[in-house]
């Protein structure tokens, strides 16, 4: 059987594609889409013209290609805006205090740090165990009977044999209990003063007291 010969789309249209900064350009290019089909015509079997059918449905397919592409340049339009209002908005926020959602707490070169957390009801017991960055518990403070709601714990930066422990990040969690010992609902937050933001691929994120947190985690924010 003998073989058809490979065609060099350059050659017989006369169009060559330009660089781009990303790489060689898109092949559905809406250019060389025409030149190909315009070629097609040219060269098409007198005895066995394209049908029109056949004609309409590659003119469909460059319309949804044209489709395709305002789509998706209004898309990183609309993504670049909006990362724009979210950097705007997250540096508005430096000085101010405000409270997010969080388990991080940093202990400082003056040995302490604040932990924070809101009851769902009335404790009868509070135990916070501290953790180091690989996991290990490395404190467990038994706070005693709490009211409902934010309360705060200053932790003295000692582990459980009342060494003092290096500087750096540190996790938390907080366990609570009524009378009848039955769990009560607890969430950890973060409390402070904004001193700065961080912007990475992520998203921006707010500095409170050495600690990162995205800014869709802050749900309180006061002057």
């Amino acid at each position: 059987m003998e073989t058809q010969p490979i065609v060099d789309l350059q050659q017989l249209t006369g169009y060559v594609p330009e660089e781009s900064a990303s790489g060689p350009a898109d092949l559905l290019d809406r250019d060389v889409f025409l030149n190909l089909l315009v070629t097609q015509l040219r060269h098409q079997d007198p005895l066995n013209p394209m049908e029109n059918q056949e004609f309409v449905d590659q003119l469909a397919s460059l319309t949804t290609v044209e489709e395709l592409r305002k789509s998706n340049d209004n898309l990183a339009a609309l993504q670049l805006y909006e990362s724009s209002i979210n950097n705007a908005q997250s540096v508005s926020m430096i000085g101010k205090e405000v409270k997010a959602l969080g388990n991080g707490v940093t202990l400082g070169a003056d040995g302490e740090a604040d932990v924070h957390y809101r009851l769902d009801a009335p404790a009868a017991n509070v135990e916070i165990t501290i953790f180091d960055d690989s996991g290990t518990v490395v404190r467990t403070i038994q706070a005693g009977a709490q009211k409902e709601g934010d309360r705060k714990e200053t932790w003295n930066g000692a582990d459980n044999n009342n060494s003092p422990l290096a500087t750096g990040r540190y996790t938390f969690e907080v366990r609570a209990t009524d009378a009848g010992g039955e769990e009560i609902g607890v969430t950890t937050f973060l409390a402070g003063r904004v001193s700065g933001v961080s912007f990475g691929s992520g998203g921006p994120e707010l500095v409170i007291d050495g600690e990162k947190v995205m800014i869709g985690q802050v749900y309180e924010v006061n002057l």
